[in-house]
């Protein structure tokens, strides 16, 4: 029988970048990221579709504006690009610098409108810079979800396996993941990350959270501290899983999806003796979490690591995972390298591999 509780414990709140996704051939990524792909790929009378269906929901998103406003100019519709330009101003958008120095922009300068637009979104900046934000921080409650085995007892000890969810999701999918696995004996936890994204979260209806705080529009000076206490946050739960869990003494395995991973390989570079094992599924790599710097750590106290990584990622290029491989190697680092085709999630070849490596890590 399925058991999932919530469980609260004090969070340090952070975070680090943006990333979705899609499993099953289900898309569960919000329209905004939908739009967002569609213009990497130049799909631009795609993306202003899914902008302007995200900006009716969201009205207040200026950047959204000014994302229409490219889209236009792109599709050589002029008029409508300088409405959704002089659009984004009104919502207050602020950041000309970003505005100039892209090419589709960069082109009108001279022109009228957009000069005007230019000065007032630098007007628009100056009045921001009145009350700026000061950013520290902050301890505040936050949760994590619990997956008791079948016929779960008091009298017994179980291992432990902490499940670390991909941005813009939360603990319900590694929850899924891990009733798929039929692991009898391990308790598994899965914490939420610490930032909502309310934004998607209000026109999915639905909660979606990230470690990186996106919606919080942190500077880019922060993105090292954010990843610091991010991991922090996470690697906390497991003192509070041990304080009251019938849980063995032995050291957890760490299971990381996406933007999980990420996070899965920083912790264990961080804090090797912390984990007996750890596995990232198509997991993305910021420098600021300076893991390759810290791999050396997983040799000296021997955790092994196994990364499974799918081929046609559209998410995650396959080459971040290869390259992760190639660090682990480089440091004699005990590790697998499992490339399988599958999307940005698992399927069933590598669903086996995770199942069997847990299972013989479990058995140590």
């Amino acid at each position: 029988m399925l058991k999932i509780f919530f469980l609260f414990s004090f969070l340090i709140s952070v975070s680090s970048n943006s990333i979705v996704f899609a499993q099953n051939g289900q898309d569960l990524r919000s329209v905004r990221e939908k739009a967002d792909s569609e213009m990497s790929k130049g799909n631009f009378a795609e993306a202003v579709q899914l902008y302007e269906r995200w900006l009716e929901v969201m009205p207040r998103d200026a950047e959204c504006a000014v994302l229409i406003a490219k889209c236009r100019f792109k599709l050589n519709e002029r008029e409508m690009g300088f409405s959704a330009l002089e659009h984004g101003v009104k919502l207050g958008y602020a950041r000309a610098d970003l505005v100039n120095a892209d090419s589709v922009f960069a082109k009108l300068n001279g022109q009228k409108r957009y000069d005007v637009a230019l000065t007032s979104m630098k007007r628009n900046a100056a009045e921001n810079e009145v009350s700026p934000f000061r950013y520290v921080p902050q301890t505040r409650m936050g949760r994590y979800r619990i997956f008791y085995p079948n016929n779960y007892s008091l009298d017994k000890r179980y291992n432990l396996i902490v499940m670390l969810h991909g941005n813009a999701n939360d603990p319900s999918l590694m929850l899924k993941l891990a009733q798929q696995m039929k692991i009898e004996n391990a308790i598994i936890i899965s914490p939420e990350a610490p930032y909502l994204k309310f934004r998607e979260s209000a026109y999915s209806l639905t909660e979606k959270f990230s470690a990186a705080g996106e919606d919080r529009n942190f500077p880019d000076t922060l993105r090292d501290e954010v990843i610091d206490l991010s991991a922090q946050w996470y690697d906390s739960i497991i003192d509070d899983a041990f304080s009251f869990l019938p849980l063995k003494k032995a050291l957890p395995l760490l299971i990381g999806f996406s933007q999980g991973g990420f996070y899965a390989s920083v912790m264990g570079t961080r804090y090797p003796h912390r984990y007996s094992g750890i596995a990232t599924i198509c997991a993305s790599m910021y420098p600021e979490g300076k893991v390759v710097e810290n791999i050396k750590n997983l040799y000296r106290y021997g955790v092994p690591v196994l990364v499974l990584h799918s081929t046609n990622d559209p998410v995650v290029p396959y080459q971040t995972g290869e390259l992760f491989a190639s660090a682990l190697k480089t440091e004699k680092v005990d590790y697998e390298f499992f490339s399988y085709l599958g999307g940005h999630w698992l399927n069933d070849e590598a669903l086996a591999k995770l199942k069997v490596w847990v299972y013989n890590h479990l058995q140590k």
